[in-house]
């Protein structure tokens, strides 16, 4: 399948409207590393538009970008870190599709639209986050800018973020979640589950950029951090958010042992709190370039953090 080509000479630093710009360059690359939906067969490629395409504030795709660029790595390597930020969203829409089946969430709505199996059936959601998968490593593998070293590490390291230590494990864990677990075994399963991503997302920008160790690992701790932090929130908005509100079904966690069950509202708060401090942090120890711009974007996504 031919990639539609970004289009060129679009700056990520070209001060007011920098987010807004990479946001566009990040749905048009999205747009075009998946079939159209007019491609046979037809219901396929309309189930993974549908999930990959619905609205969503682009977190972990805008990290990835801003991260390479904070890092250091060349104007062509911060290019190509749209399509790997891309390849993390794809991934993350797979997940999605599996985690709303009745066999896991039995979830309804997602992005204020019915969720992949309501709207094309089982079988069809399951290939299409089969598809999904399998083409984002396809796009890692076939990035003409990135070195065969960068392109064989960034698929190695998908591989262990999404795989039976990582993404795949956290959801098993999260399945066997039986209401008896304390904060440590909360945090194991949410830094699987949800910080692996945002794992890649810190390596890939790293590999890029060609980071030395000690900025690698101030940047490991940023996603560790991070992404503890965006599963608590998203734990706390399903429980005082209606699906009117947060555009997906709530109540999702409901029989299942969660940090805000255990610690409470103000308490979780104030872990959530930490874990942000924790992230900027370590932020700081990277020596990013951005930090502006990665406050701005961290701050967006944490919004609600401040109305609870």
């Amino acid at each position: 399948m031919s990639v539609t080509p970004l289009p060129t000479g679009l700056s990520f630093q070209s001060g007011e409207g920098e987010l807004d710009a990479a946001r566009s360059r990040i749905e048009q690359c999205l747009s075009g590393l998946i079939p159209a939906e007019t491609i046979w067969p037809r219901a396929l490629h309309r189930a993974q538009r549908h999930a990959l395409l619905s609205p969503g504030k682009r977190f972990r795709p805008l990290l990835t970008i801003f991260l390479t660029q904070g890092c250091g790595a060349s104007a062509d390597l911060v290019e190509a870190s749209i399509e790997v930020g891309c390849v993390i969203e794809m991934v993350h829409a797979a997940s999605l599709i599996l985690d709303d089946l009745p066999c896991m969430d039995d979830a309804q709505l997602r992005r204020n639209q019915p969720t992949t199996h309501v709207a094309f059936g089982e079988s069809t959601a399951i290939l299409s986050a089969t598809a999904l998968l399998n083409r984002a490593f396809g796009v890692l593998a076939r990035n003409k800018t990135l070195s065969a070293e960068q392109r064989v590490e960034l698929c190695d390291l998908l591989a262990y973020a999404v795989g039976s230590t990582g993404l795949i494990a956290g959801q098993m864990a999260d399945l066997d979640n039986d209401g008896e677990a304390s904060v440590a075994e909360v945090e194991r399963v949410n830094q699987l589950k949800t910080g692996a991503l945002f794992d890649f997302a810190s390596d890939a920008a790293a590999v890029l950029a060609g980071s030395n160790a000690a900025q690698r690992s101030a940047l490991k701790d940023f996603s560790h951090q991070i992404g503890l932090a965006f599963q608590l929130l998203d734990d706390v908005k399903d429980v005082l958010q209606d699906a009117a509100m947060s555009g997906k079904s709530a109540a999702r966690d409901e029989g299942k042992t969660t940090i805000l069950a255990i610690d409470g509202l103000a308490e979780t708060k104030s872990r959530l709190h930490g874990y942000m401090d924790g992230a900027r942090t370590a932020l700081d120890r990277a020596g990013l370039s951005n930090t502006t711009q990665l406050s701005a974007i961290i701050d967006a996504q944490f919004a609600f953090l401040d109305a609870i």
